[in-house]
This record gives C-alpha cells, structure tokens and sequence, in this order.
C-alpha cells in the first residue's frame, strides 16, 4: 500500500487531491451518522468542510495549468465585451502573492459582425498585477498594467457605428487605479468616415525620472489626414495618486499647423469623464477643428483662443473664452452635450470689431478660393455634409464691423442646427443708414444641398454704396427670394430660382448720367459732372430661373428722362446682357436713337450701343441735308414726347412681388 501511495502522490497533485477529499468525506460520515449530532459537531463539520473546500480550492489554483483556461476566460471575456475575444498564446496567473501577477500573449477583440477586415486591436503581450486584499472586497488596484505593441484599429462608419462601442453612453471611461501603465511601441490606426479622417501613428507611454522623481508621460505621433500629428500628456507619478484628490496632467497636442494645449487636473484619478482644464488653440483656420472635434465650425483666418475647457460626464464646456481671430476679437461660452443621437452646441460668441476680411474665407482656403479666379460667387465646395453630424443653437454678435467695401456697422445672428438644417434667424446686417434682414437656410439632408435665402434691404441710402459724386441718392429697398441646390455658392447660385425687387421710392440722380442714357449729347455735354435732377423712382424687378435673372420690370423715372431697361443677368457664368433705352420728357437737339448695351463679365462689363438707329439718323439727316441744308438736324431733334412713369403703380407691384415699401407707397400718395 505505501508503494502504491508513493505512487499516486508522485503521479499528479489531482490523485493527491482526491484522496484527500475521500477521506474527509468518510470522516464526516462518521462524525455525524456514527456518534450523536450536537450543534457543536455541526459547527466543527460546518467549519471543517469550508477549510476543506478552501484549501482543495487553493491547491487546485496552486497546480492549474491556466493555458486550461484561456478557453472559459476567452468566453466570459466575450460575454462582457459583445463581441469574440481569443488567448491564443501562453495564460499565465501567479496568485500566491500579495499583489497577484497575470501574463497573457496573443490576445485579440474581435471587430463587430458588420465590421469587415482587421482585428479591432491586437496585443502580442499584456502584463498586469493586482492588490489582492482590495480586489477580495470588491475594489480593484493595479500597480502594473503593460502592453507591448499593441495593434489597435478604431473604425467608425458613416452612419455612425463604430467598432470601440461598448454601450458605457459616452460619459468617460472609469478605470481602476493603475500605479504603472506601459504601453511599449502601441500601433493605432483611426478610419473615420464621418469626419473624413484617417490618423495613423504609434503610442507610448511610461514613468520618466525627473526633478521631482517619477513622473507619467504618455507619447504619440503619425499622421492626420496625411499631415504630422503628435500629442504629448504629462502628469504626476501614478503610484503617488490619491483617488480623493484630483491628478494635475498637461497635454500638447499639434495636428498639422493646429495646436492645442492644456494644462488641468482631473477631478477624480482614472474616471475620465471630469476634469477641467484651461486651454489654448492657434491654428489658420477654425474650420479644421472639425478634425480633432466634430465640430463644424466656420472657415477663418488665423486665430489663437484661450479658454476653460470641463467636462461633467456627457457634457463638455468651454467657458469664457477670449481671443482673436485674424484682427477680430471673439469673446463667448460654448457648451456640447454628446449624450444624444449627435453632439449638440450651444451658447453665444461676441466680437467687439470684427474685420471683414477675416471671414473672406468664408467659403474656402485662400489656396481653394484661387481655383474660382475672378468669380464672384466661388466655386469651392462646402463641407455641408458636416453639418449631418451635430446639432447647434448659438448666439453671435458683432458691435463694430471693419469693411473697406461695404458700411457695415454691426451684424447678429441666431444660428439654429437641426437635423442636418442649417437656419440663420435673424441675420441682420446694421449699415450706417439702413440695415439688411432675413433668413439664410441650408438643407444638408438631400445629398445636393438646398439653400433658401429670403433678405430685405430696408432704409438704406444708396449712396453709402456709389462713392463720391453718386449717380444717385435716396432710400433703397430690396426684397430677395431665391432658392438653389448645389454644395457650393457658385453651384448654388447656378440653379437659383425666385424673385429679386428693388426699389429708389425717389431721391436725387445725376443729370448728366440720365442725359447720357437718352443719348441727349448737347445737355450731355453742357451739364455738370454734380448737377442733380429729380428721381420720381426706381424699380428693378427679376425672375430667377435655374440661374438666370430675367428683367420684368427695370425703370428709372427722371424729370427729364425715362430710362427703361430689359436683359438677363446670368449667375451660371456671372456675366450680363442689358440693354438700355432713354426717352427724354422735354424737347432736346442732339438726340440719338441708339439704346445702351451693358455686356460681359460682372467684374469687367462693358458700355457700348448698337448703331442702327444711328445709322437710319444719319441716312436721313444726308437725305434731308442734301434737300434743304437746315433740315439735316431734324432726325437729330427728339420733341420729349415721354410720360412720367406711373410710379405708384409701379411701386404697388414691387410690393405685391414682396419688397418693403409700403410706407413709401403712402407717403406718396399722401403725397399726390
């Protein structure tokens, strides 16, 4: 018999086991069945059957073999995460120690069922301990946690699903306390389809020696959408953190000619969803935070920013930020809730100058803008898809606007983003005498979008637009209403359709320019380049169709001259074709039947007429000339035959077709 005991203990720890645990059962058979039970015998078989069970437990624990495990540990592991996880290497657990030591190689997370290629990360080998007295009442430390080049890929699709979704509702990740992290030469790839972004790069982090002894750094690098990409993160020592008081951190982070710093704390160790921080950013241009944010945001010139940026759990906050953006200051709080189907903006932006030019880029880099030339309306495309992927309810105000082209004093706007439609409501332009109003709106969802413009031009002098020595003065209202597809201003404008009215109620013109348009050369000629005359009214009316603006109505109505015009302005190619004619109302000599063309390019048009009426007078002053001498000026003597326009039938229409001059309409009725 002890041949074979010697046996069996020698051949596998498990008979040594079993044995054991067959004579503590026939031992408790007869301590209970063959003397008298007694409460104290129970409490003694009670007692000896859990130190039993423990210390079988404990020897099992002692001999395992943990790559036996790498299989249910693989299946909870999956349970837990919702998708497949794998231990294909070696599973190793040295628990007999204070603080418990697990190593694990070739670990692999599956990519979700509908995510095709790649693992979503890869880890050849994973280190970590534990403290084993907090982790038995429920509470975990990590003294060390180490990856060695980890292969991480985060996907994200365009409808929004993304592989590194775990269902924790986007209120930051909350770790256990780790004393030690190690990431050694961590390779990460991001394939962003909703923000069109592709980041590429290496990770690693450690505890450096320095000044004050051990400290966290944690290291990135690539590239950002093909430009150089690195962030840097500074904090404390790790083993040194308290888990009551908030761990200080600094981070650099530099994509492209981006910058951004902050140097903060977050307010509860290894629960990333608060902390504060006080940040700056610089970059050329605030539309490319789109990148490193989500957040849609306005082409600018250069600008540097400093602020508080916090974070309570879902909800992020950058209060009382203050800077510049090329020479315009912008004040403000912003706030994003990312716990919705989209993050949401809110809060209000300030400037007390704003500089025009510092949103000429507006609608593209300077680099995209020269692909437009001499356009007008540039052709560069706007990311108006982005405008899918946020909500927004903001603010912005200007006091004091600097423009060498346009007298603008001050602009406000209420800016409304909602399920991919952009509202500016009311967008309101104050001029030195006058203002602009109305409403600009962006429909994102169809994959062309569909802008809607609806604007009024109320009491504004038209002379703030014309220069010294105007060709015309007086109030000036307008009424635009079109509506376009396309994702460009140019592509937009192109498809246009809508009514455009413009009205002078009455005013002063120059009279020379009102002879000139009745080709009266003697008056022309005889005038003074300030001299006024009376302007009864103007109306210029219209209709817009697929980008073409064709005139209904186009008169200006002088004392000594109608001038009546018709002719398309193309908003396809910006260019024109008018043709003007004047009829004098008083007897003039000198008078040519030849209407006024205005053709071309918006920018360069250019003035000419077209001579067959000229030519007919010249024919008949030689006719008439070599009959009777004197009579050759006859074709050139107009008697002044033209009525005054019936102004206020005139402006009744325009504001039938919507212009705001209903008072003007009264007043000059009153008037009559």
């Amino acid at each position: 018999m002890a041949v074979a005991h010697d046996r069996d203990s020698h051949d596998s720890p498990w008979k040594t086991l079993r044995s054991g645990v067959q004579h503590f059962g026939e031992w408790t058979y007869r301590f209970f069945v063959g003397t008298e039970v007694t409460a104290a015998r129970i409490a003694a078989g009670t007692t000896g059957l859990i130190l039993a069970l423990t210390a079988a437990a404990l020897a099992w624990l002692y001999f395992l073999d943990w790559n036996t495990m790498r299989g249910p540990i693989s299946r909870w592991a999956s349970l837990e995460l919702g998708r497949p996880v794998r231990i294909d290497g070696d599973l190793a657990v040295d628990l007999f120690r204070l603080e418990p030591r697990v190593w694990a190689n070739g670990v692999t997370l599956a990519n979700p069922d509908w995510a095709k290629g790649s693992q979503a990360a890869a880890i050849p080998h994973l280190t970590l301990s534990f403290r084993l007295f907090p982790a038995i009442f429920g509470h975990l430390v990590l003294p060390l946690v180490r990856f060695d080049h980890p292969d991480i890929h985060v996907l994200r699709l365009a409808d929004g699903r993304t592989n590194w979704d775990f269902g924790n509702g986007n209120t930051g990740w909350n770790l256990p306390p780790i004393h030690r992290l190690l990431v050694r030469e961590g390779h990460i790839t991001i394939n962003d389809h909703v923000r069109n972004l592709v980041f590429v790069g290496t990770a690693s982090s450690e505890e450096t020696s320095g000044p004050r002894g051990s400290a966290f750094e944690l290291v990135g690098e690539g590239t950002l959408n093909k430009n150089r990409f690195s962030a840097e993160i500074h904090g404390g020592p790790l083993i040194h953190v308290d888990e009551s008081k908030p761990y200080a951190f600094a981070a650099d982070v530099k994509a492209g000619a981006t910058h951004a710093k902050a140097d903060g704390a977050i307010a509860h160790p290894f629960h990333l969803g608060q902390f504060y921080a006080a940040m700056s950013l610089a970059g050329p241009n605030l539309a490319d935070l789109y990148t490193l944010t989500g957040l849609v945001l306005p082409h600018t010139a250069a600008y540097r920013i400093k602020g508080t940026l916090t974070r309570e759990g879902s909800l992020y906050e950058f209060k009382e930020f203050h800077g510049a953006v090329g020479d315009s200051d912008l004040h403000g709080s912003l706030a994003i809730e990312t716990s919705g189907e989209r993050p949401f903006l809110r809060g209000n932006a300030t400037s007390r100058v704003l500089d025009f030019k510092d949103i000429g880029n507006l609608f593209g880099t300077k680099s995209e803008r020269a692909v437009a030339r001499d356009r007008l309306l540039p052709d560069v495309p706007l990311h108006v898809e982005r405008l899918r992927q946020m909500d927004a309810s903001v603010d912005y105000d200007a006091a004091t606007i600097r423009s060498r082209d346009f007298p603008v004093r001050g602009v406000h706007t209420h800016i409304e983003l909602r399920n991919a439609v952009l509202t500016l409501q009311p967008l309101a332009f104050q001029f030195a005498y006058g203002r602009l109003s109305g409403k600009l709106k962006i429909n994102a969802r169809p994959t062309v979008a569909v802008t809607t413009i609806d604007a009024r031009i109320t009491d504004v002098r038209v002379e703030q637009f014309l220069g010294a020595n105007p060709a015309a003065t007086g109030m000036l209202e307008a009424r635009v209403q079109l509506n376009g597809a396309g994702n460009s201003v140019h592509k937009v404008a192109s498809t246009a359709s809508g009514p455009v009215t413009i009205i002078i109620p009455h005013g002063r013109f120059n009279a020379r320019v009102a002879e000139w348009a009745g080709i009266d050369l003697l008056n022309a000629l005889f005038l003074g380049d300030r001299e006024q005359t009376n302007l009864r009214c103007a109306v210029a009316h219209f209709d817009t169709r697929n980008g073409v603006m064709q005139t209904q109505n186009f008169v200006f109505d002088t004392d000594p001259v109608r001038i009546d015009g018709k002719g398309v302005l193309n908003l396809q190619n910006e260019t024109m074709n008018m043709t003007i004619v004047g009829a004098p109302k008083v007897f003039r000599v000198g008078r040519l039947h030849a209407p006024i063309t205005v053709t071309g390019d918006w920018t360069h048009p250019g003035v000419g007429i077209k001579p067959g009426g000229i030519v007919v007078q010249g024919l008949a002053a030689i006719a008439l000339g070599f009959l009777f001498p004197p009579a050759a000026i006859l074709p050139f003597v107009d008697p002044g035959l033209s009525k005054d326009a019936n102004c206020s039938s005139l402006l009744t229409g325009a504001i039938a077709r919507g212009a705001p001059a209903t008072r003007h309409l009264h007043h000059r009725q009153g008037y009559h």
